[in-house]
Formats: C-alpha cells, structure tokens, sequence
C-alpha cells in the first residue's frame, strides 16, 4: 500500500489545530503522542510533549493534574494544541511570534522492533500504568508562526468557555457540584486576576492596547458601544476621557419598580449601563452621547471604536470592531473575537458610520430607564444600504452598516448585507466553519444548511448558543416528574441529526453549547454560562485553507435578517487574507470541538430523561482511553473523521 501518510497544523494567536493521515490501521496502536518543536532561534529544536488529562480505562485522575501524551495518548486523527502560549493555570504567556511544527507519534502495544517511550515522570493518577512503545515513525507537520497579526489586520480570540474541567482549577473552586456562578462572576471582573488573564485571551490586551496608542499617537477614539460594565475598561475610558467621543445606547432589562425608574408595563431599561452612564457624562460632558432605544424590538449592537487623528476634522487611520462587549462577562465568560484593520479607508467609513448614528439622535426618556418605543430614522437607513470597500495589504474588505432596510421591523426581504453573505455562502466550493449566538430567522444558518443539503460533499460545520436555531425539528416542549418529585422539562436537541427534511446530512454537523451535567467518568459537572450568551462569535469562514476564495465574515452583527432590519449593527467581510482565514478557523474548530463532545452527552442525558424518566447515572469510572486498538476503525470505514480531508489539503 502507498504511504500516504500526512500531516497538517494551522493555529491562531491562542490555540493550534492539527489533523493527520495513515494509509491503514496500526496493529496494537494506542494512540499519538504529540510534540511542539520550536523551529526558529533562539530556542531552535526545543520540545514539549503536549500535555494530557484523560487516562485508560482502568486509571483515574481524581486531582486532574496533567500527564503528558506519552502516557495517555491521543485516540484521534486531529488534536487542538490548548497549551500554545498560555499553562491551564493562566499564569504564564509565551511571547507570540515564535515559528514551531508538531510531530506526531503512533504508540501503542509492545510488539518485536518497537522501541519503548522515555519514562515519564512521577505518576499522580490511580491504576495500572500502560506501557507505550513507538510503533512508527512520526509524521511532521508544516511549520506555522504564532501570531495575531495578518497584514494590515490584528485578530485576536479569547478562551471564554466556562463548561471546562479546568474552570475550577484556574479559579481555585471546590471539586464535586456545579461550580457557583456568583463565585465565577466574580473572577470573571477581578482586574489582575489569573482566572480573567487566561480566559480573556489576547482581547483584553488588545483593547488595552487601543488607549494606549491613543496616548502615545495623540489620536482621538470614537466609540459606540452596546454594553458597558467591566471595571478595567470603564477605568480605561476614564484615564483617556479627554481622547473619548462615545455613544452609549441601551442594555439590559429586568422588571424593576417605579421607584426606580421601571414602570407595570414596561420594566425598567438600560440595567447593564446604568451604574456607569452618570459617570459618563461626568467624564465626557458633550461627547457623551445616550442612544436609547429601551425596547425589545431593537438595540445598539455596535462594538467598535475608531482611531483617527485630533486634527480638525478627524483623519480616521484604524478601526477596532468584534463581538466582544465591553462587560467582565463579554471578555472572559463567553468565546469571542475582536479584530483592529490598519486601514484609513476602512477607519474612514466607520467614523462616517459613527457620525450617522450621531446624528441619527434619539428621544430620552424621563426617567431614562423607561419604556420607549425609538426607532432609527430614515437617512441612517437609506445611508447604510451601501457598503464600503477597502482594499489593505493582503485583504479585500467589504463594510457594511446596519440597519439598511427602508422597512423598521424584520420583513421578508434579504437584507443588502445579508445578500452578500448569502452569495458567499453559495460559492463556498469546500468548507463553511461558523460560529453564532442567536442569530432568529432567517438567517446565515439557514442559508448553509440548505448549500450542505443540496452539496453533500461540502462540509459545513459549527457550533451555536442559542437551541432553537439548531438545524434539524424541534420536539414539542416536555416535562417530566423525576423519582425525587422534582419537574424538569426535557432540554431540546443539542446535535443535528443525521438526516434533515429527507435528505442526508453526510458532512453537515452543528452542535449547541453544553456542559457537563453528571459525573462522567473523572469529569465533573461544569457550569455553562453565569449569563444570557455562551457562544458569542458571530463569525462565517469560507474554504479557509484556499488562497483564492476564503472568506472570513465578522463584526457585531448576529447574522440574522432582524440584525439588519432593526439593530446598530457592523459586519465586515473579508477576502483573499489565507493566513488570517485559517486563524478564525482554528477559533470556530477550538469551540466547536469543545462543544461536540459535550453535545453528544447531552444528547445522552436527554435520551436517558426521555426513556427512563431519570437522569442518567453518574459515572465514576475513570478515565476512557480504549487499551486496545479497536479505536481506529472509525476512522479508515469513513464513520469518523469525515472532516479531516479538508484540513489535510
């Protein structure tokens, strides 16, 4: 048989993905272990055996400390490198930039010729050590340079998932039960703290780095903004208020009083940015600006701010936009991206943007937290039904601004922006990698589904917050009396299924956000969220491993047709910028992979409450690393790893 075997690595400024390939199962093979090779000086040829948490059947990790792949293996065909720059405890960051490859080793069973791995260290786990032997010879990745910067843009992602073992470990939390969500709130807005550092990932530095430049630059920033409430950012503004022109619109709602501001039929509005918009004003006197829109039925969804010039007028030279709201929880309690273009025209149309919404002035309520029923007017909509081109080293940018409809509330219509989304999808000759909150109907979701459908030989994967824009039906909601007398309704699905409306979903799998619910094997259970969003990219990659053709689609904007008909929103779609494609890919692959996992044991749970009318049992078995080489199957009869010939090349 031909050797076939390959292997490729791609990896943003957080995490690495890599994918291999043998031509035919390895007898008595157990598994991979995998190295990091530096390849640059001055650390040239330094290693590290990449880390691992899960053992054999048979062994336990009670104290989830980590052994490495040499000792527990990895029983894939692809691997996500967590380890790339930050240790699980958060303390400790590489320094971006280095050059490294990856070389991956089959282990597995003694056997005649096969040499045994070098001895691991002391072991910390429970259970009878499995000897491992080299059992071929390693497949060397591709070298790849850690990095967020792409050209003329800086991308950068957090690792704000919280349905994690290592969550309670990070944030010093006590084993057994869901971890407290007030306890994790609290870490989450601990300016300093390591729990924060390491799940906000290079964005807080990122943002940090926007005033920073303003003060040393001598550049002005205007922004406009959704959410405000995170202690350090709200200091940054602060400290830079002389440079800040900010518009600030409404967030958050509960059911309030009179007395404070709320009334019977509406509530009471802006929650989130109530505490600081007194201060505001304070700080920024006439460049502070109150959008409010205090309805459900739209919102000021924007996230950016621009970098210009303190000439008069204004010369824009950069932009920074995301999902990524300004809130402890939108830095490190929810997975995001934010993203700076260098770029005047690019930096020249948001400003103009900013000037729209800042003209497009809207009524405050008295008192400001009451109901209102704004809507945007119509030179706002009519300016934004036109994007806006720029054309950066290394990447061509389509901007567009919302709301771009003549129409206030969602009609049926494809929105301009969408329109354009939508074609990109349709062309898609390979791969569509999406990540998404909530984004209605209908919407980018739809729209991939339906190319998955009618191509089965386009992959289209991805992961979503929000249950009820999972491809696939919906069951009828359904509760059930537990044993104990307690009522639980049966969550709704968490994985597409495999088939959709008569057709074959082959390469089409979406999951949901999920944790942990029970004890599975050493896995406790783990805390989902402590708020309304889990996933909160909003982000489309198209054929990311092409030169020609890959698109990366981001921005604030939910990617849904009620984001265009009625929000402030910003979408930027970006081309030709390979580099920075795969960079959002490994952030859509590192979420969705996390999630599958769990997804599938949702499904289990669900499964185990709809035939048992219980919760399935707890598991203390341990770990769950086959000993026996049975695992490859899956991946030479084509029932798993259907992904890994589009990453492979």
């Amino acid at each position: 048989m031909a050797d076939t075997s390959s292997a490729r690595a791609f990896c943003n400024n957080e995490v690495a993905f890599l994918a291999w390939r043998l031509p035919a199962p390895i007898p008595g093979c157990l598994g991979f272990s995998i190295d990091r090779v530096i390849t640059a000086e001055p650390d040239a040829g330094s290693r590290r055996t990449l880390p691992a948490w899960v053992g054999f059947e048979g062994q336990s990790n009670p104290g989830w400390r980590p052994q490495d792949t040499r000792v527990w293996p990895v029983q894939k065909f692809s691997w996500r490198d967590l380890t790339l720059r930050r240790l699980r405890d958060g303390s400790r960051v590489r320094d971006a930039g280095f050059t490294c490859h990856y070389e991956i080793t089959p282990v597995g069973l003694a056997a005649p010729g096969r040499q045994p791995l070098p001895a691991p260290g002391p072991a910390t786990y429970t259970g009878a050590p499995v000897p491992l032997f080299v059992c071929g010879p390693a497949l060397p990745t591709n070298d790849l340079t850690v990095t967020s910067s792409f050209g003329a843009i800086t991308a950068t992602f957090n690792n704000g998932v919280l349905s994690t073992q290592n969550l309670r470990h990070l944030l010093g939390l006590p084993d057994h039960g869901v971890p407290d969500t007030g306890w994790v709130a609290a870490a989450l807005a601990q300016v300093g703290g390591k729990g924060r550092a390491y799940l906000a990932g290079d964005i807080l530095p990122l943002l940090r780095g926007v005033f920073d430049r303003a003060e040393r630059d001598d550049l002005q920033l205007f922004a406009a903004l959704y959410e405000l409430s995170d202690p350090e950012l709200i200091g940054l503004i602060e400290a830079h208020k002389a440079r800040v022109s900010l518009i600030l619109t409404t967030a958050g709602h509960d059911a309030g009083s009179a007395e404070d501001g709320g009334t019977t039929a509406g509530g009471r509005w802006d929650t989130t940015n109530a505490a600081v918009r007194p201060k505001l004003h304070d700080w920024l006197g006439a460049r502070m600006q109150d959008r409010m829109f205090n309805t459900p039925a739209r919102i000021g969804h924007n996230k950016f701010v621009v970098l210009a010039t303190r000439a008069d007028p204004p010369a824009p030279v950069a932009v920074l936009t995301g999902s990524t709201n300004w809130t402890p929880t939108g830095l490190a309690g929810q997975s995001n991206n934010a993203l700076v273009i260098e770029d005047r025209d690019a930096a020249a149309a948001y400003h103009a943007y900013w000037r729209r919404l800042h003209d497009d002035v809207q009524p405050v309520p008295d008192p400001i937290r009451a109901p209102l029923a704004s809507k945007q007017g119509p030179a706002l909509r009519q300016a934004d039904k036109s994007a806006s081109d720029a054309a950066p080293a290394g990447t061509v940018l389509r901007l567009w601004f919302a709301p771009n409809t003549d129409r206030p509330t969602k009609g049926p219509d494809v929105p301009p922006d969408l329109a354009e989304v939508f074609a990109a999808i349709d062309a898609a000759r390979h791969a569509i990698l999406l990540l998404c909150f909530n984004p209605g109907a209908p919407s980018v979701i739809d729209r991939a589904v339906a190319a998955a459908l009618a191509r089965p030989d386009l992959l289209v994967q991805g992961a979503v917050s929000a249950p009820e824009v999972l491809p696939g039906p919906k069951p009828a909601k359904q509760t059930i009396t537990l044993p104990n007398g307690r009522t639980v309704t049966i969550p709704p699905p968490a994985v597409t299924p495999a088939a959709i409306d008569g057709h074959p979903a082959n390469k089409l799998l979406m999951v949901r956000a999920s944790a942990l619910r029970v004890q599975t094997g050493d896995l406790q259970p783990e805390l989902l969220t402590t708020g309304h969003a889990i996933i909160h990219d909003k982000v489309i990659v198209i054929d990311p491993m092409q030169a020609e053709g890959c698109v990366v689609v981001t921005g604030s904007h939910n990617l849904g047709f009620k984001a265009s008909y009625c929000n402030d929103e910003n979408l930027v779609i970006l081309r030709g910028n390979q580099p920075l494609a795969a960079a959002y890919a490994a952030h859509v692959l590192d979420v969705f992979e996390h999630y599958r996992f769990r997804a599938v044991q949702e499904e289990r749970y669900i499964a185990a409450l709809r035939t048992t009318g219980a919760p399935p049992p707890a598991d203390t078995g341990g770990g769950f690393l086959h000993t026996d080489d049975g695992w490859q199957a899956g991946y030479f009869d084509g029932s798993k790893g259907g992904d890994r010939d589009y990453f492979l090349g």
